[in-house]
């Protein structure tokens, strides 16, 4: 009896994410939304984690950024930013939202920016 081999996230919500971003760069042609499926479509423990210090150091004020992992609330938000994630901790939360930015899910911002010019990737 042979043992099948998962491939790619068992969630039902991540598979249709990966197949979304895909299917949004296919259609408007554009590498950024197939680098973040490639990177969401990793292992869970590969994912990238972000702190919310490091966002704020690689970000101006009106910024969006787009997180293919979970961010996390060490460090200080002091501007504003939207900031798209696959997942982020509570603390994460109110320390994006108590700067006076968002956080919204990366579906959310491929329906909101297709193009996805003025995006950026950190991880």
């Amino acid at each position: 009896m042979e043992k099948s081999v998962r491939h790619g996230p068992s969630d039902p919500n991540t598979r249709a994410l990966i197949n979304a971003l895909r299917k949004t760069s296919t259609k408007h042609d554009v590498g950024i939304w197939k680098r973040v499926a490639e990177l969401v479509a990793r292992p869970s423990r590969k994912r990238p984690t972000v702190n919310v210090g490091k966002i704020e150091r690689h970000t101006n004020a009106g910024d969006i950024v787009v997180v293919p992992g979970k961010v996390l609330g060490s460090g200080i938000m002091s501007h504003k930013v939207t900031v798209a994630a696959l997942n982020a901790s509570s603390t994460a939360r109110s320390a994006i939202v108590g700067a006076g930015g968002s956080l919204i899910t990366i579906d959310e911002l491929m329906k909101q920016i297709p193009k996805g010019s003025g995006v950026t990737i950190i991880v």
